[in-house]
């Protein structure tokens, strides 16, 4: 992996495959994904003051807050990833570094594993 990092492969943005929408992609798997539902359920009734008034009505409010402050942030990632990432893949030096850098690690994980002491 490691000397396969040196060689200077020429990607264009054209060669690679082009994936979903990330901004419908992260919706849609936040819709699904029934740990979103048991975090809120768990998460805000401790924010809820009971003697505050209409308990479902606080619940409703801190629910939306907190899915539009998450959104919020998404959608910045969303907008800020797709510049950054042609930048990355238009650069076969960051790749070279990546790779180097995989490989290093993956050689650091292994030799600890076959250094450690087993239990």
């Amino acid at each position: 992996m490691i000397l396969d990092a040196r060689k200077d492969e020429r990607v264009s943005l054209a060669e690679l495959p082009r994936g979903r929408n990330p901004f419908w992609q992260g919706g849609m798997t936040e819709v699904l994904n029934p740990k979103t539902a048991l975090f809120f359920l768990s998460f805000i009734p401790q924010f809820v003051n009971r003697g505050g008034g209409h308990v479902f009505l606080q619940f409703v409010l801190l629910g939306t807050l907190s899915v539009t402050l998450n959104t919020s942030a998404d959608i910045v990632v969303t907008l800020l990833a797709g510049p950054l990432g042609q930048r990355i893949r238009g650069s076969a030096r960051f790749r070279r570094r990546q790779r180097t850098l995989t490989g290093a690690v993956m050689i650091g994980l292994g030799s600890y594993l076959a250094l450690g002491e087993s239990k």
